[in-house]
């Protein structure tokens, strides 16, 4: 069900890890990839969240990241429930948000992987582009 006074903590969320992950860019690699998805991740709520169209998962109240199968979690709430962004755009937003999670998900889950500074201004760059969007 949508959420009838969204929480400003999402806005704020995305803001300050925004703010953070501009500093760790240049020497916290994995740090830098798991702020910068969920930066994204924020402000993508804090938008969903003012959308009359949003039904987030009974008992939940924000989308899942990459959604129970079948649901396609956040990048479907994306693709259906901005009405105000044209369907082109929100499919490339839908698209802009899953690299960072794979990476996050190396980052966080899989230390064998390596990750360096081109990894993380990917990730810094695709979280300013996703700001940029709204």
């Amino acid at each position: 069900m949508p959420h009838p006074n969204p929480p400003p903590a999402y806005r704020e969320r995305g803001s300050d890890e925004r703010a953070i992950n501009l500093r760790l860019v240049s020497e916290n690699y994995r740090s830098c990839l798991n702020r910068a998805s969920y930066a994204e991740y924020s402000k993508i709520v804090h938008v969903l969240t003012q959308s009359p169209r949003v039904n987030f998962p009974t008992g939940r109240e924000e989308p899942i990241h990459p959604g129970e199968t079948g649901t396609g979690g956040i990048r479907r709430l994306i693709e259906t429930s901005l009405p105000e962004m044209d369907p082109d755009r929100r499919i490339k937003l839908s698209e802009l948000i899953g690299r960072p999670y794979t990476l996050r998900i190396d980052a966080d889950y899989k230390p064998s992987v390596r990750v360096d500074a081109g990894d993380a201004r990917e990730a810094v760059s695709s979280m300013n582009k996703v700001f940029d969007a709204f």
